[in-house]
This record gives structure tokens, C-alpha cells and sequence, in this order.
């Protein structure tokens, strides 16, 4: 099966339409948007290898969109790759946004909703049996819209057994069983892949997990100290401010809303103990210059004032 397309041509008003209907359609349901249809030419080819579909492409900017009115009409049960040889994207699924540049590999479910904006001057295009993709790498739709990683070798080797595969030629001609022992071999290959993104995904994770303890560490240290920046933090830990952000934002919360909450805590604790007789002492005690704003953010958190912890506790 050997498949093309191309808007040349066609009258200007008519692309958009031919666009959406032709080649969306043939590669999975989903709504194209062309912002300048006047100057809009397109091309794309299709082969198949096995199960396997090879799509090539080459068009100005416009915008893939599926959403859910497409899975009722069309449930697809395939995953897209696309590599991208030549041109920008951006890709969204999940609540994730990846931007895609050249030589970029990217993955996506054609069982969930998604956005591609992309200016391919040249991609290809995998679509792939969702089941023969999930029997090598069973949580391969957590790595939809995320590249690859470049530094890895295998994504080079990836990168290349699909351009081998978009430049295979009289695909029809193979044996039935040479185009599917292809095709498994690149589905074998891609599930290795996601496989080695998974285990470098392990090892970030790991050395956030190390920076957000020895950040809280810190913290647990210095509660008595005004003074406590963001900064600091971050110095002392030696990571950059925003990453020390983005590291506590994946707990749902800022370095200084810890500070605060842990501040907030131990004076609680120092209360209930009573081990400390007035209110102004704790708060002065653990980093507060303002009284009333210990107060009213004790409230807050704990529902009643400091105060009467601090009756409780005579």
C-alpha cells in the first residue's frame, strides 16, 4: 500500500477542507486548523510495513486536534510517533506541553485527546497497533508528549530505524513475513526506548527526592532564622532557585509555605509542651517578626488561636 497527497493545485479555498478530510482522516480522525489557507501546500505519503504505517510529511503551520468527539465517532486503537527532520512543533496531551524541534521524537495516544501545532518542512509519522506497543512497554502512555532523550544512544538508533523504514522501498513487495518481522523489530526497539526514558525518569526522580531532603533538612535547622530566603535555600543545596521550586511544586506546595507550616508546627508543638510561657516568645522563637501574623496564620492552619494552646497547657 503506497498512498499521496498534495494541496497543489487545488483551489485555495478548497485545501483546508481537502486537508482535513484526506490526510487527517487517513492518519487518524482529527481536525486540522490552517490559519492562512491561501498560502497553504502540503504533501503527504503513506506505506505500510506489517501492521506498521510510514507516513511522510511536509506543510506550513497548522494545528492537529483530537477530541473526544473523534474517539466516539473513531475509538483508534494505535499510538503516532512522529520524528521530526525538519521544522517546530508543539505537542499537548495529558496536561503535559512539549515543544518539538529537529530530529525530535515524541509519542502520542490516539485513544486520548490531543493538540499538535507543528510547521513540518519535513516529519514522519508512525501509527502503531496500541496493543503491539503496550505488550513491550506496558506504561507507554505515560510517556506521551515527552521527548525522547537525545543523549541516549538508542534513541539514535531509533531515530534511524524509522527513516530506514520511510526509505524502504516497494514496501508492497516484501514478503508478508519480512514486513512484519520489520515491524516488530521497530516495535521492539521503541519499547527498549521507552524502557531507557523510564529508568532515566528513576534516576531524576531519585536525585529530587535527595535535593528536596537536604532541602528540608536545611529548613528543620534554620526555622529560628527571619532571615530564611529561597535563595538560601537553594545555595545551600546547590541547585537554582526555580529548580528548588519545581522540585517542591511536584509535592504541591513552595519552599516558603514549608518554611512557614514547619515554623508553624514546631511552635505548636512548643505550646502544647509548654514549654515556653508567652506567645510572642514562640513566635519570635521560630522566625516570626510579626506577632499577629504568626497569630492570624496559626488560626489559619490549626483553627484556633495560639493563645489557647497556650492556656491548655497551664
Amino acid at each position: 500500500m503506497n498512498l499521496s497527497f498534495s494541496t497543489k493545485g487545488l483551489d485555495a479555498r478548497l485545501r483546508p477542507q481537502y486537508w482535513n478530510e484526506v490526510v487527517c482522516s487517513y492518519c487518524v480522525p482529527a481536525h486540522s486548523r490552517i490559519d492562512s489557507p491561501q498560502d497553504f501546500n502540503g504533501t503527504f505519503s503513506a506505506r505500510q510495513i506489517g501492521d506498521l504505517v510510514v507516513s511522510s510529511m511536509s506543510a506550513p503551520q497548522h494545528k492537529w486536534e483530537r477530541t473526544a468527539t473523534h474517539m466516539r465517532r473513531d475509538p483508534n486503537e494505535t499510538f503516532l510517533l512522529s520524528l521530526m527532520k525538519s521544522g517546530t512543533g508543539q505537542i499537548s496531551q495529558f496536561g503535559r506541553s512539549t515543544s518539538v524541534g529537529k530530529g525530535d521524537i515524541v509519542l502520542y495516544d490516539a485513544e486520548r485527546p490531543f493538540s499538535y501545532a507543528l510547521a513540518p518542512e519535513s516529519i514522519l509519522l508512525l501509527r502503531i497497533p496500541r496493543r503491539k506497543l503496550l505488550y513491550r512497554a506496558p506504561l507507554a502512555d505515560r510517556y506521551t508528549a515527552v521527548r525522547f532523550r537525545p543523549d541516549k544512544p538508542i534513541t539514535s538508533l531509533l531515530s534511524n530505524m524509522i527513516q530506514e523504514a520511510a526509505r524502504l522501498e516497494l514496501a508492497d513487495d516484501l514478503p508478508p513475513s519480512v514486513a512484519t518481522q520489520f515491524a516488530d523489530s521497530l516495535y521492539d526497539l521503541l519499547g527498549a526506548a521507552i524502557q531507557v526514558q523510564m529508568a532515566g525518569d528513576t534516576e531524576k526522580a531519585t536525585q529530587r527526592n535527595r535535593v528536596l531532603e537536604l532541602a528540608k533538612s536545611y529548613i528543620e535547622s534554620n526555622l529560628d532564622d527571619p532571615t530564611l530566603t529561597v535563595e538560601r535555600i537553594a545555595t545551600a543545596v546547590k541547585v537554582s532557585e526555580r529548580t528548588l521550586s519545581r522540585i517542591f511544586a511536584e509535592s504541591g506546595i513552595t519552599p516558603m509555605r514549608w518554611v512557614w507550616l514547619r515554623r508553624l508546627e514546631a511552635a505548636r508543638l512548643a505550646l502544647v509542651d509548654g514549654h515556653m510561657r508567652r506567645v510572642t516568645d514562640v513566635a519570635f522563637r521560630y522566625g516570626f517578626s510579626d506577632v499577629s501574623h504568626f497569630s492570624r496564620m496559626f488560626r489559619q492552619v490549626y483553627g484556633r488561636p495560639p493563645r489557647d494552646l497556650l492556656h491548655s497547657a497551664t
